[in-house]
């Protein structure tokens, strides 16, 4: 039975900006429960977009939970200062997912490209900051990938 349907609006999204983040070496935890617990550092890094750009402090980290079925659960919380000095902090959950043969080539040292690969995060942000409060209630995601000399980069949209 065909049932009478809310007429919705499109989804349209909006480039919110570029980021690089570098961390720094890693920190293993070992197996959990949740799978084998990688933590990452943040060491800096940068964002730059049309209506926010600043810095990434050092302070926070990344943690990976990669399971057994190749599935690596990211969970992020750092700190976005803007080039106007207002600080907002970002937590981020997502996944990151390899084939056995992208995970070699990556255990070895290798680079994949970003389209190769599903790599996608949720942001989520917290600010004071009266200019920026517009992030504290936003749907936020981004497309992810890591360059050759390890930065994690990523393009991030809001949903309109």
């Amino acid at each position: 039975m065909k049932k009478d349907r809310l007429a919705l609006p499109q989804l349209e999204i909006e480039e919110l900006f570029y980021l690089e983040v570098k961390c720094a070496p890693i920190l293993p935890v070992g197996t959990t429960g949740k799978g084998e617990l990688n933590i990452y550092p943040i060491a800096g890094g940068y964002f730059e977009g049309e209506k926010i750009s600043g810095t990434i402090l050092p302070i926070g980290a990344d943690w990976n939970y990669f399971q057994a079925d190749k599935i690596d659960v990211v969970d992020t919380r750092y700190v976005l200062q803007t080039d106007d000095g207002a600080m907002i902090s970002i937590s981020t959950k997502g996944c990151c997912i390899l084939t056995p043969e992208q995970d070699e080539i990556v255990c070895k040292g290798g680079h994949i490209e970003p389209e190769d690969y599903y790599f996608r995060q949720h942001l989520f942000f917290e600010t004071g900051a009266e200019k920026y409060q517009w992030l504290n209630g936003i749907i936020a995601f981004a497309v992810m990938g890591i360059k050759p000399t390890g930065e994690i980069c990523y393009n991030a949209y809001m949903v309109k």
